[in-house]
């Protein structure tokens, strides 16, 4: 029995080592075979995961320490994924600015329970019909255009009315910000705006913000083969539930919202989808993506998107003017010479309004929401800046690298709003500066986003002074790697400017 039971043992060790040396010449192989961007060996079959696990360091930022080695495009094996990770403005340029490398990774968890594609998850001739689409149906609602303008003042003055409630009382600022960016959206989409007690928009909200919480950075549980099937752990099965319950929760508000659907009088993006759906069927296209299944994911992105970076950046703004009193006062200070207390800044006025423009900069700069953005995938076998990118590859693009690169920066960490203004006082353009992304798949939302940004903060500002509440915990710049970089939770004062 014993001698049996060293025999198994033997042929087990023997097998596992045969598994390591076979897993070790492959990936020695597939190098030598392909001119791969260099990169951190790893451990055989999972890769670099190990060390992004033990060390606990962000992704961004151990992705980072490995451009004085490597160089700036940097190949890693992540649990059986070739991942190349792109860092510098001009080679994310490069490579996101060619066709081969505008597709999108498969969602591996999601289409568990998600059936259908939006514009964030498609790729090919589907991605490129549902961004054209989209991108004329939002012009022609006017997002985007000056005329747009009103719809996000109107929301803006709806939250600081609902801040005034409060009497400069501490409150955290969270959930009434997202309910006013989503609600700009939602005016889009939906064609109206929700009360921020309604039930169902309460209930997306929170769906929203799940997500998000769960996702972790670059979309792990997303892209990762692996991770999917492991669905007998709880945060995956939780992640799952999630999503399901965000997916329906959406659905179930399209099919509300079509029951008064009227073909001859179309009030938002959803009733030009579906202007557009009849059409196609009428043209006898059987195979048009322009199906509900696709609806219900593009609402779910165009919700998402227009809703989560911008909230985050706001929320992340109220901490920076908290801890930074004397940016703050000076903001007041050009608002108080350009508008004076009688009325709201304007679009209009932003080339009047240089310093506050540069601490919008600064703001998407030193707190870059999304550190690695939407991963990309590679479309065909093709070449970049002299290495093989094999077909499939998931290329992530490190901004926070690009955003904290003393090389282009001087004292990256430090929040100084001035490095956005020449010696003449005026805002300068810095194209390292990229938070909607660069290339074929830049943000649908970024000239939605730019005007939100302006029009909130400088609403907020005009009306408010921020303080932190005298009995609060010390405030932290310390952020949360959700699936976007978030603030800690805290709470704020505002108090009403006269």
């Amino acid at each position: 029995m014993n001698l049996f039971v060293g025999l198994k043992l033997f042929d087990l060790r023997s097998a596992l080592l045969g598994a390591v040396v076979f897993l070790i010449l492959f990936r020695y192989l597939r190098r030598r075979r392909w001119n791969l961007p260099p990169g951190p060996t790893g451990w055989p079959g999972i890769g670099y995961v190990p060390h992004l696990a033990l060390t606990g360091e962000e992704p961004h930022v151990a992705f980072s320490k490995l451009v004085p080695k490597y160089g700036n495009i940097i190949s890693v094996n992540l649990a059986g994924h070739l991942v190349v990770v792109l860092h510098g403005f001009t080679t994310i340029r490069e490579a996101f600015n060619q066709q081969q490398f505008s597709a999108r990774p498969r969602m591996y968890t999601s289409e568990k329970v998600r059936p259908g594609v939006g514009v964030i998850t498609s790729s090919g001739d589907v991605w490129t019909e549902i961004r054209r689409f989209s991108l004329t149906v939002l012009r022609g609602l006017g997002v985007g255009k000056s005329s747009f303008e009103d719809n996000i003042a109107a929301e803006a003055e709806f939250l600081m009315e609902d801040w005034t409630k409060y009497e400069g009382a501490a409150f955290d600022p969270r959930h009434s910000i997202a309910n006013a960016v989503s609600n700009v959206i939602c005016s889009v989409v939906f064609g109206r705006r929700f009360q921020y007690n309604d039930a169902v928009f309460r209930r997306m909200l929170e769906c929203n913000d799940d997500i998000v919480e769960r996702a972790g950075s670059g979309g792990a549980i997303e892209f990762s083969s692996l991770l999917a099937r492991l669905t007998f752990l709880p945060f995956i099965r939780d992640y799952i539930a999630t999503v399901r319950q965000s997916y329906n929760q959406i659905r179930s508000m399209v099919v509300r919202h079509n029951q008064d659907y009227d073909a001859d009088n179309p009030r938002d993006f959803i009733d030009a989808y579906l202007q557009h759906q009849q059409a196609k069927e009428r043209q006898g296209c059987e195979a048009s993506v322009f199906d509900m299944d696709n609806l219900t994911n593009l609402v779910s992105d165009l919700f998402f998107a227009g809703s989560e970076t911008t909230t985050t950046t706001l929320r992340w703004m109220l901490l920076y003017m908290m801890i930074y009193p004397e940016v703050q006062a000076r903001v007041h200070k050009e608002l108080d010479a350009v508008t004076g207390r009688n009325r709201f800044p304007r679009l209009g006025d932003k080339p009047d309004l240089p310093y506050t423009e540069a601490v919008i900069c600064e703001l998407q700069r030193i707190t870059t929401i999304a550190p690695l953005a939407v991963p990309h995938a590679c479309l065909e076998d093709t070449k970049l800046l002299g290495y093989d990118i094999p077909k499939g590859t998931i290329l992530v693009s490190n901004l926070w690298h690009d955003h904290f690169d003393p090389t282009v920066w001087e004292e990256p960490n430090v929040f100084r709003p001035e490095r956005f203004l020449d010696r003449d006082g005026k805002v300068v353009r810095r194209e390292e500066i990229n938070p909607f992304g660069i290339g074929r798949r830049i943000c649908l939302g970024e000239h939605l986003a730019r005007m939100e940004l302006f029009i909130f903060i400088t609403f907020l500002l005009h009306q408010f002074t921020f303080k932190k509440p005298q009995d609060a915990p010390p405030l932290t710049l310390r952020g949360i790697n959700f699936g976007t970089w978030s603030p800690v939770e805290f709470k704020v004062c505002a108090i009403p400017r006269v």
